[in-house]
């Protein structure tokens, strides 16, 4: 088997820097998250400019810590990924950086750019490897990434998304003169039941009686709740992404979306595809779709049929219901649901945790 040391890669000021992920990834950064899987990074490194490089510190025994990101060489406004924007404010309306600080406000884009962003495509980030929860080998990582960017005439350092869990490099970034500020909350379900009544009895009383009621509710109107592969075209779920994208205010393109459903059944395989739906007489009232990748499923598209009269409560069935009744028999321990809707998921059952945004000027 071949290791993330014995690839060559360019070495500038003690930093590896490699424009593809090796294809031993995966094995050498061992458990960490699944969305810095080498997949995972592959699906959206586009949200990265130039595409995604990694970031690593050699060492006698090969690559110590690596970290995912690229290089800006001007802002690009996007909301969740200008680290610009989010600094400076610009992305409060969103949720983003909500209640500040805000450290890069007022500061212009000739005072930012070159700007290296330090970011996994998937809404969340960490430091991997055998040095990942090293405070010395973490911090002789970041003198190695800085001298880098000097180097380059890279002007700032940003890294967005970052996990709550490795407080060890969030206080790295601190004891470098990071501002580190609170970004955005994400949700996840561990499973720890067996079974549906297992899921309803880990929530509080007035929401099991909520989702008992809903239940019930469905099952009346005769809607039922069943799971599926993914096919080669999903013509009937286009409609319904159509809704949800107009009632959020985004411009529907079912050509564009038909082409992410057949990419991501290409991209992971059939068999690590899911869509939960709800149906009543044969007619598509909701759906989400599950990815796995090892022991976690990550809800990543979902839609509802608004206008019809019977689709009440659905979402949550196909989102948040069925799923927790399949996981425990899929061997499932952990659903992902990412960002945004943090209350209507804590009620069901979800972890929330604060995702932290860094950056740092360049002299």
């Amino acid at each position: 088997m071949t290791t993330y040391r014995t690839e060559p890669a360019p070495v500038t000021d003690g930093l590896l820097v490699r424009t593809e992920l090796p294809d031993s990834w995966d094995d050498w950064i061992g458990r960490a998250p699944a969305t810095l899987r080498r997949r995972w990074i592959s699906l959206a490194e586009g949200r990265i400019p130039g595409g995604a490089r990694t970031f690593g510190l050699p060492g006698p025994d090969g690559t110590q810590v690596a970290l995912v990101g690229g290089v800006m060489e001007a802002p690009t406004g996007h909301v969740r990924f200008d680290p610009q924007r989010v600094l400076s404010g610009g992305s409060v309306e969103e949720g983003v950086v909500a209640d500040g600080p805000h450290p890069w406000q007022g500061r212009c884009a000739d005072e930012l750019f070159p700007s290296c962003l330090l970011m996994a495509p998937n809404y969340e980030t960490a430091p991997v490897g055998p040095g990942s929860r090293d405070p010395r080998l973490l911090r002789a990582h970041l003198d190695a990434l800085l001298g880098w960017c000097r180097g380059q005439g890279i002007r700032s350092v940003s890294a967005l998304f970052l996990r709550p869990d490795h407080p060890e490099f969030l206080d790295v970034l601190r004891d470098a003169g990071f501002d580190v500020v609170p970004m955005v909350d994400r949700s996840d379900m561990d499973v720890t039941w067996d079974d549906l009544d297992g899921y309803i009895a880990t929530l509080r009383r007035n929401q099991r009686f909520s989702v008992r009621r809903e239940l019930r509710d469905i099952a009346a109107r005769g809607i039922e709740i069943a799971e599926r592969p993914i096919r080669t075209d999903e013509p009937e779920l286009l409609p319904l992404r159509a809704q949800l994208m107009t009632k959020y205010g985004a411009v529907p393109d079912g050509e564009r979306e038909a082409a992410s459903f057949r990419h991501l059944r290409d991209h992971f395989g059939p068999d690590n595809v899911w869509i939960v739906e709800a149906r009543k007489g044969g007619a598509l009232l909701s759906f989400t779709m599950l990815v796995r990748d090892g022991d976690q499923w990550t809800a990543l598209m979902s839609g509802t049929d608004y206008e019809h009269p019977d689709a009440a409560f659905t979402y949550f069935a196909t989102m948040f219901y069925r799923p927790a009744e399949l996981a425990p028999g899929q061997g499932i321990t952990t659903i992902s649901y990412g960002l945004g809707t943090v209350q209507a998921k804590k009620l069901r059952g979800c972890t929330v945790s604060t995702l932290s945004a860094a950056g740092l000027v360049l002299d």
